[in-house]
């Protein structure tokens, strides 16, 4: 198995030995003027259908441990502010110690890694790529490469570029459902250039495009910038989010990207591919895609504007797509209104939880069919019905679709009986309809 895990290794580290070194790794959201660009010199069937299961970030963005580390795997120097004070790489020629500053945004490539004569570590080799012999080296702060290569540190102020080139190779141009509220833009008036941007929880969820991707930092590597997808041909905003994907050298552990607040800096913590079939359990995806449903509730949706709207209660849609909001309780529906064609989204959890109000229940917003199509329901008493109002007259099938199903069915005379209500708060009176034995309609709303 270690052998064929090398093997698979070699094979990506070649692919990347063949990137050209023009590519460009420094991108930025269009909302700034852009900064000058720095130009850079197992076999069983099994086993085969597990990997046809999995999700193309994890098909396509593997974890490469230091201790299976290749030559021709390529990094980038992208030193913090603690880099900087910690002088991380010696000069091979020299064994001089040299500033991380002096290396920042250079390319390394890494060699392999060596016991020394005279030293008590050993050395991590990388050369600057384009200048073979312009050696650097880690020195690894424990007895032996084998004993640290095992660890998460990995060797400090390396952004693996692996993952940024596969990155652009395989994401530009794709669709993502964005999962988080908080994202940033480039611009030369906060510090650091970099200013956050909260896009609101109403936005949570809205489509959008990613048009350019670049190295990022050493623990996020892969910088993304997304671009808002506008139904009138306008240009939208754009953001970005500095991700880890495959963690290799991110100097994290899976674990820790769990942490509420690192999980956003994971690529499936930030964005969904709308794309990713694997992203929605099929069994989801069957039970949902195609039906006609209609509201039960007044509720707020947004429009293909990005607006948001009040959709009344009543109102029928055939559900176009549904997605999870990660491994949340939330899933986003994409809806296309019967009667007028246009497309609404609408955020609703799976299940009950605390704080979830029915209303936003997908179990208890939506109803499946076609209220007009229901036996017993008149439609010129559906803008009454629409209103929760009820008459003398109405059909059983009429109040249930007006009120809902009733708290409670008594008998009150010989030729009467009557629905209760009982309102949610469990402190306003009870809501009486009288129905009549002989018609099943309704003899009297008592209110």
């Amino acid at each position: 198995m270690m052998i064929a895990a090398v093997a698979v290794v070699s094979m990506v580290s070649s692919a990347q030995a063949q990137v050209s070194s023009n590519r460009n790794y420094f991108v930025t959201t269009n909302n700034v003027k852009e900064r000058p660009q720095t130009e850079v010199s197992s076999d069983s069937t099994q086993a085969k259908a597990d990997e046809q299961k999995k999700d193309f970030i994890s098909r396509n963005f593997r974890f490469v441990s230091m201790c299976d580390w290749t030559p021709g795997m390529r990094f980038m120097v992208k030193p913090s502010q603690k880099d900087l004070v910690i002088k991380s790489f010696a000069e091979a020629k020299t064994g001089n110690m040299v500033s991380t500053k002096s290396l920042e945004n250079k390319i390394l490539v890494y060699d392999n890694h060596s016991n020394t004569a005279g030293s008590l570590h050993e050395h991590v080799n990388f050369h600057i790529e384009g200048q073979p012999n312009e050696i650097y080296y880690f020195e690894v702060p424990t007895a032996s490469f084998d004993d640290y290569c095992y660890g998460k540190v990995g060797v400090p102020a390396l952004a693996y570029l692996g993952d940024v080139d596969m990155a652009i190779d395989s994401l530009v141009g794709k669709k993502v459902r964005v999962l988080v509220r908080d994202l940033y833009q480039d611009s030369e008036v906060f510090g650091g250039g970099i200013k956050p941007v909260d896009i609101g929880t109403e936005r949570r969820g809205s489509v959008m495009t990613i048009t350019k991707v670049g190295v990022g930092t050493r623990n996020f590597p892969v910088k993304i910038i997304v671009k808002e997808i506008n139904e009138d041909g306008n240009e939208g905003q754009e953001y970005f989010q500095y991700v880890t994907i495959s963690r290799t050298n991110c100097g994290y552990r899976s674990d820790e990207l769990e942490m509420s607040d690192l999980r956003p800096h994971t690529f499936e913590g930030s964005f969904q591919l709308l794309d990713d079939r694997m992203a929605v359990s099929q069994e989801l995806y069957n039970t949902y895609i195609g039906k006609k449903v209609y509201t039960f509730f007044n509720t707020k949706m947004r429009n293909a504007k990005d607006q948001s709207v009040t959709v009344v209660r009543l109102s029928t849609f055939t559900i176009k797509d549904i997605y999870r909001l990660g491994d949340s309780n939330t899933v986003i529906l994409t809806l296309k209104g019967e009667k007028t064609g246009e497309t609404y989204t609408k955020e609703v959890a799976l299940a009950s939880s605390r704080g979830v109000n029915s209303e936003d229940m997908l179990s208890e917003l939506f109803v499946e069919g076609d209220p007009e199509a229901i036996p017993g329901i008149d439609k010129k008493n559906l803008p009454l019905i629409q209103r929760q109002q009820v008459k003398k007259g109405f059909t059983e099938a009429e109040v249930r679709l007006a009120l809902g199903e009733p708290t409670d069915v008594s008998r009150i005379t010989a030729d009467h009986y009557q629905w209760l209500y009982q309102a949610k708060d469990g402190r306003n009176p009870f809501r009486t309809v009288k129905f009549s034995y002989r018609t099943k309609k309704v003899a009297e709303d008592m209110k």
